[in-house]
């Protein structure tokens, strides 16, 4: 089993380079992992048995196959009204039991087949902002930072690589990099208009389950239960509900005589096992990435529109600087050339990136303040 995630180690190298930030990397990197892991787990039947099994009258019953793969492809139903009460009285199991009237509402279940396929497709939307970025991003910062992350100060970066960044960063770029942070914000930005679609798509795919999932399987979990002896009509297991364990099929089929015949059978569906514990760990997953995406989109507005908090950033990459000395910088580039250095400043040699800033303040220290 270990080999089927053989595949995912690409995913788990470290980048020579660095060109986002961690939480853009929650959603190609960490997301993207636990999807493909959640379709191979979903997959795998030999690791779970067979994905459905019908119950026969009879062991001698010889359509056992024919049952299976009818029920397991037009999907089966529980009926609402047995998922309350109490078990071996008012039903056999949550959802099965005798229907009370003609009109007894069904709860259809034709999802399971197509969750491997809902799961590979959410991998590649999250990884889709990722690929964008990395298109735009055009390998401009891993030319700029070449070799420069070295822990040791090479001579080449005192006689020759200095002056070259400086001109580049004041003279020969100053203010072209507008267009590469506002690509950079857009892929943030459609990183939040992914993950809140996801959560919409997996309701609508569930049928309306989704949304308050996590929820209701935490209320459900707090909830006291009663004594068997007593039906408890307001708790109903969301797991149960929705990813039911055994559940019923109707299979019609032709007697000898030519009269149509209707067969109840039981299904157990054992990979509702796997989906249950899949889907309550997304629904959790995907709130949070939401929130914190949410926040570092607000933030990027923040950075961009307030030039004190783009000198504090900087400052932070720094040690023994005067904020005066960075000021003076932040004051005469613009936000994309901004950016530019601070992404230096992830992927260079800290006194490296030190001297760089400090010899960029003097090329400014002659110049008038743009703003």
């Amino acid at each position: 089993m270990i080999d089927l995630f053989m595949p995912f180690r690409s995913f788990l190298k470290f980048e020579n380079v660095c060109t986002d930030n961690n939480v853009f990397r929650m959603h190609y990197k960490f997301t993207v992992i636990i999807l493909l892991i959640f379709t191979l787990l979903v997959t795998s039947k030999q690791f779970f048995g067979e994905p459905i099994h019908c119950m026969s009258e009879s062991e001698k019953e010889n359509d056992k196959d024919a049952v299976n793969s009818y029920c397991w492809i037009y999907g089966t139903y529980t009926l609402k009204s047995r998922l309350v009460g109490v078990e071996g009285k008012h039903m056999a199991y949550p959802g099965i039991g005798p229907s009370q009237s003609i009109n007894d509402e069904q709860i259809r279940h034709t999802y399971y087949q197509w969750v491997c396929f809902v799961l590979l497709g959410q991998a590649a939307m999250f990884y889709t902002p990722r690929y964008l970025w990395k298109m735009w991003e055009g390998g401009r910062l891993k030319a700029l930072a070449s070799e420069l992350a070295n822990p040791i100060v090479t001579k080449d970066w005192s006689e020759y690589r200095r002056g070259e960044l400086v001109a580049y960063l004041s003279y020969t770029n100053s203010y072209t990099h507008n267009m590469y942070a506002l690509r950079y914000a857009f892929c943030e930005v459609l990183n939040v208009v992914n993950v809140i679609g996801q959560i919409f798509l997996l309701d609508l795919f569930l049928g309306g389950a989704f949304r308050n999932y996590g929820a209701a399987v935490a209320a459900f979990t707090h909830i006291p239960r009663v004594p068997n002896n007593f039906v408890d009509f307001s708790s109903v297991n969301p797991m149960d509900k929705f990813f039911p364990k055994l559940t019923k099929c109707w299979f019609r089929t032709y007697g000898p005589s030519g009269t149509l015949q209707l067969k109840d059978r039981l299904c157990v569906l054992p990979l509702n096992i796997v989906n249950e514990k899949i889907f309550i760990i997304l629904w959790f997953w995907l709130i949070f990435l939401t929130l914190l995406s949410t926040a570092a989109v607000l933030f990027r507005i923040l950075v961009f529109c307030l030039p004190p908090l783009r000198t504090f950033m900087i400052m932070g990459q720094l040690r023994h600087v005067k904020r005066r000395v960075v000021s003076k910088i932040v004051k005469n580039i613009g936000f994309g050339d901004w950016f530019i250095v601070h992404l230096l400043g992830k992927n260079m040699n800290p006194i490296i990136y030190k001297d760089l800033i400090l010899e960029l303040s003097k090329e400014f220290g002659n110049k008038p303040v743009t703003v």
